[in-house]
């Protein structure tokens, strides 16, 4: 009879138990000539788990069968063929309709019979509830490890190195993390961090190219402030549930303090929340005005007004998006008047925004510097090229060709923005906490990003006053980033 042995192994077996990929091939080789059986295939599985029917060798096996090659199946025990109950009633089904018997080298199994058809069932099944109950017993034991602040397993996040199973920071790629954490503070996207990481030739922990999504996953990830989490898991926008998985603070040595993790959390949940088309909004306080009155969203809106001398002024108006539907009355409130009424609660806490504001261009005087640096490298660069091609080392077309690379890279650095401005030096810190000048010099577009950068939230309402002239009053509470 045409007979397909099938052998398989994991990494575990294989060294504890001597179920060696050569030792079952011997042994069923040996049996098929006992019994004067013609060996036909043999299909072999290494590394492959038995908790399921995903395996190459035995799906090759599986078509061969279907095309009626195939007379017996011979396994050195049945935990090497299955060890699942419900993977062995649809093989056994699958042997019994293309008329392929079933044998095992060290067990006695008749398939051919009820009571053999239930022996074997119940012998896959306690193989089902070994393999499930070593699963738990590992579970529990890296449940306790994690408990005892040991790394339960696998290999070092970026910016960390394993040392006696216990995590401490790498000395360049911590200062690479850290530098993130602070550049998101500052206002850069995880995009543009991503882009900065590899133009400045940070890579990965692998060797690749960052992402916006692998720094989104590094932001949001609480073991550079020291702690260990184990069993979470996030996949297709869900996470495990917050019970399964285990936080312990104060694990390992932290690469950013807990009070900066915190914060860039509370900026990527406001992101989260705040809709794709009011970040990308043209009107200064869209996504962060609120009315007083109501609570609802208020929303820019131009408007044109006609003067006297037919000179015309465009306006721009925020509106209570309850007005439409008449569940609020809340007046129009005008953006200059309301922008006067930020700036001044802006100027009262110069002292605390202050602080803020110089984070963020002290962290572009860092690049700023880091860009300086590069050019004088540059310029080095193409000083020693001149010397190689006058020592005649180097030909007129490699130095060309050299010094058009030199050319791209400066072109590429100077892309990143005007650094002279964020000199070191080049500040006036009395001059750069005068939120009232700074809004005035400020492009639209800039206002736009200091709203986001510097207010959480700002409800506001207006009222007419009587009198011999009308005045509009406008009240505003502003809630500021610390």
């Amino acid at each position: 009879m045409r007979t397909a042995v099938y052998i398989r192994v994991s990494t575990e077996e294989q060294a504890s138990d001597g179920f060696s990929m050569a030792a079952q091939k011997e042994r069923l080789t040996a049996y098929i000539s006992s019994q004067g059986w013609t060996l036909s295939t043999i299909y072999a599985d290494e590394g492959f788990s038995a908790k399921d029917t995903k395996r190459p060798a035995l799906q090759r096996m599986l078509g061969d069968i279907r095309s009626g090659s195939i007379d017996v199946v011979l396994v050195y025990r049945l935990d090497r063929l299955t060890r699942s109950v419900l993977d062995l009633y649809r093989l056994l089904q699958d042997f019994e309709k293309y008329g392929v018997r079933f044998k095992s080298c060290t067990e006695v199994y008749d398939t051919t019979t009820a009571i053999g058809r239930l022996f074997i069932t119940l012998v896959a099944a306690l193989a089902q509830w070994e393999r499930e109950n070593l699963g738990e017993r590992v579970k529990l034991g890296m449940e306790q490890m994690a408990r005892e602040r040991k790394r339960p397993g696998g290999p070092p996040p970026y910016g960390y190195m394993l040392h006696h199973h216990q995590l401490i920071p790498h000395p360049e790629e911590a200062k690479v993390v850290s530098r993130m954490y602070q550049q998101y503070l500052s206002g850069y996207t995880p995009g543009q961090i991503a882009e900065k990481a590899n133009r400045d030739g940070h890579l990965g922990k692998h060797g690749g190219k960052w992402s916006g999504s692998t720094v989104t996953r590094l932001l949001r990830n609480p073991v550079y402030y020291g702690a260990l989490r184990w069993n979470y898991a996030e996949a297709g926008g869900q996470q495990n549930k917050r019970d399964e998985w285990i936080l312990v603070e104060d694990a390992h040595p932290a690469i950013v303090d807990r009070e900066t993790f915190l914060k860039v959390q509370e900026r990527m949940g406001l992101r989260q929340r705040t809709h794709p088309r009011v970040l990308s909004s043209p009107f200064v306080f869209s996504g962060l005005l609120y009315c007083a009155r109501c609570k609802a969203e208020m929303r820019g809106k131009t408007a044109d007004i006609r003067k006297g001398g037919g000179k015309r002024y465009r306006h721009i108006y925020y509106l209570c998006k309850n007005r439409a539907n008449g569940i609020c009355q809340a007046p129009a409130l005008r953006e200059d008047r309301l922008e006067d009424e930020v700036l001044g609660q802006l100027s009262s806490a110069q002292e605390e925004m202050g602080s803020v504001f110089r984070r963020i261009v002290q962290e572009r005087c860092r690049s700023s510097t880091a860009a300086a640096d590069d050019r004088k490298q540059l310029t080095k660069k193409r000083q020693r090229w001149m010397k190689a091609y006058e020592a005649g080392v180097i030909t007129l077309e490699e130095l060309a060709a050299r010094q058009q690379d030199l050319r791209r890279l400066e072109q590429e650095m100077s892309s990143g923005g005007n650094e002279a401005f964020f000199a070191p030096g080049a500040i006036d810190w009395r001059q750069w906490t005068d939120w009232k000048w700074i809004w005035q010099q400020a492009a639209r577009e800039e206002r736009r990003h200091l709203a986001l950068l510097l207010l959480e939230r700002v409800e506001a309402e207006a009222w007419t006053t009587q009198g011999k002239k009308k005045q509009r009053t406008v009240k505003v509470r502003a809630i500021f980033y610390r």
